[in-house]
């Protein structure tokens, strides 16, 4: 069991561990006092909330612990350890196991309490060392509450609450002078945001051969906060990229049916049959050629694909959706997954570590979807997925490969779209670098 007290230095309500001569004194004054300060005040951060009636209180106001009429309720912050668990932390309140069991039942629906997380927070708000509600934060949005119910036959009632949060709407912009992840970073974006970035433009944009130094970005997008405090990026509303000179934009859309996706400046989806790459950050090794001197061969044979250079157990995606045709060992290839598309294309996957699970012939696959991984098995001087695309059975070169026809935004939906698109690119057009997005100016 982990134990905590408050500390209320400059005003803030932190848990933090008792020092164990503290545990001592208070052990060793009598068994009773004992008891008492280390399974209830003791135990857990203290912050008295001044009294109030937790059946009648809102969510803001108990989430939050703000001061409310008539000193009575305290509130006890347990943080788990490793081999904590809901019932033991309630047991400290000498509420009686089956209490415990019921109280247990009634959330299960909400949130199952075998799945707490080590180091998330138990809130008890207690009278006397009774316990008037109970809440615990599982996701950065929604808490489930315990509250005293003398309606109920167990004492208590459950339910799920939405925190207070909002989102704000932050424009940035960079410029690549290595790569698009790295100075996404330095321009002040998160992984997740970047690799959402590179995804809205994987079908344009190769951003394993196609990026060049100078090129540049500018994002849109939902920046989430709960209680004033950030906690993750959300959507992309809005993206640019300038790619040797050529910009593509994207905006996102929801038609009047509520489905959403992504279209360029001119309404068409930004999705095709076909991605750009299979991977999403390498560099091309080989390229596609008629004649090309074999490394460990050592003669000049066509090299009808394209080699990327990727680290080991790089995942590989399947650039299009389809059905598998070929899916094990393929003399020089090794590890070989070929897939066949709608419209006569095939495109294949070689010198794999290894193939996923499920991945065999006959099965039904999605653009995008994770199919392998970089290894460097058959004839292969190291790490690299060879990528191949067939039309009609003849290889063709995958960068030279003509964008299909795209769907467009209903016709319906038009007008709305030409003001949601404008609206957009205006903001994109103001984005300037932000050093931290959490707190870059809101635009």
């Amino acid at each position: 069991m982990n134990n905590h007290t408050l500390d209320t230095e400059n005003g803030e309500n932190k848990p933090k561990r008792v020092r164990p001569a503290l545990v001592a004194v208070l052990v060793a004054s009598s068994l009773f006092l004992s008891a008492f300060f280390l399974l209830s005040p003791q135990a857990f951060s203290q912050k008295n909330t001044d009294g109030f009636d937790a059946g009648a209180v809102s969510s803001k106001a108990l989430l939050s612990g703000e001061k409310v009429e008539e000193p009575r309720v305290k509130r006890y912050d347990f943080r788990f350890g490793q081999d904590d668990t809901f019932y033991k932390v309630i047991s400290y309140f000498n509420v009686p196991g089956p209490r415990i069991l019921s109280m247990l039942a009634k959330t299960k629906k909400i949130y199952d309490f075998r799945s707490v997380k080590k180091d998330s927070v138990l809130s008890v708000y207690a009278s006397d060392n009774n316990i008037e509600s109970v809440e615990y934060r599982f996701n950065e949005f929604e808490a489930v509450q315990l509250k005293k119910d003398d309606k109920d036959p167990d004492g208590f009632s459950a339910f799920k609450t939405t925190l207070p949060h909002e989102t704000k709407v932050v424009s940035v912009a960079g410029t690549i002078d290595n790569s698009l992840y790295g100075d996404g970073l330095k321009a002040g974006l998160d992984p997740q945001s970047i690799l959402s970035f590179s995804d809205i433009f994987a079908w344009d944009v190769d951003f394993a051969a196609d990026i060049r130094r100078g090129d540049s970005f500018k994002i849109y997008m939902e920046m989430l906060y709960v209680e004033g405090r950030f906690i993750k990026t959300g959507r992309i509303l809005g993206a640019e990229i300038v790619n040797e000179g050529k910009t593509y934009r994207a905006v996102y859309f929801e038609d009047g049916k509520g489905r959403g996706g992504y279209y360029d400046e001119n309404g068409k989806s930004v999705r095709r049959m076909l991605l750009k790459s299979p991977l999403r950050y390498s560099r091309i090794s080989s390229r596609f050629t008629n004649a090309r001197f074999h490394p460990i061969l050592k003669y000049y044979r066509p090299h009808h694909g394209i080699d990327y250079a990727a680290p080991a157990g790089t995942p590989v995606e399947a650039s299009g959706g389809g059905r598998v045709v070929h899916s094990g060992w393929k003399g020089g290839y090794g590890n070989f997954i070929e897939v066949r598309h709608p419209n006569g294309y095939v495109t294949g996957y070689g010198h794999l570590s290894r193939i996923k699970p499920g991945i065999s012939v006959g099965a039904q696959i999605e653009q995008g979807q994770i199919i392998g991984f970089v290894g460097s098995t058959g004839i292969s001087t190291g790490p690299h997925l060879h990528y191949e695309v067939k039309i009609n059975n003849t290889l063709i070169n995958p960068l030279r490969i003509k964008a299909e026809p795209n769907k467009a935004v209903p016709k319906e939906d038009a007008i709305r779209f030409a003001s949601a698109k404008e609206e957009v690119f205006k903001k994109l057009a103001s984005a300037t670098p932000a050093l931290n997005v959490r707190i870059a100016s809101v635009r």
